[in-house]
């Protein structure tokens, strides 16, 4: 519910119900902070223009000076790739 009214503050031009959040619907500080958050921690190798809900809270929970577990969300999409080698 924080992130969803932190996206409308940020002027957000999408549907923030959805799954995904395109950076290029965000302004252009958010668009910038989103970009260096998928560079640097997402687990992305490609389509590096759209991003799930934990990155965008990941984002949400930095512009609003939240507590957000990084290393939960670290460990996550470490247990994440590592079922993509499995399976």
């Amino acid at each position: 519910m924080c992130t969803r009214g932190c996206l409308l503050r940020m002027k957000c031009i999408v549907d923030i119900f959805n799954t995904q959040i395109n950076k290029g619907d965000l302004p252009l500080r958010y668009k910038f902070l989103l970009q260096v958050l998928i560079q640097c921690i997402s687990n992305r190798r490609a389509r590096y223009d759209m991003e799930g809900n934990g990155l965008v809270g990941l984002m949400v929970a930095l512009v609003l000076n939240k507590p957000f577990s990084i290393s939960k969300y670290i460990f996550a999409n470490i247990k994440e790739n590592m079922r993509r080698t499995v399976s």
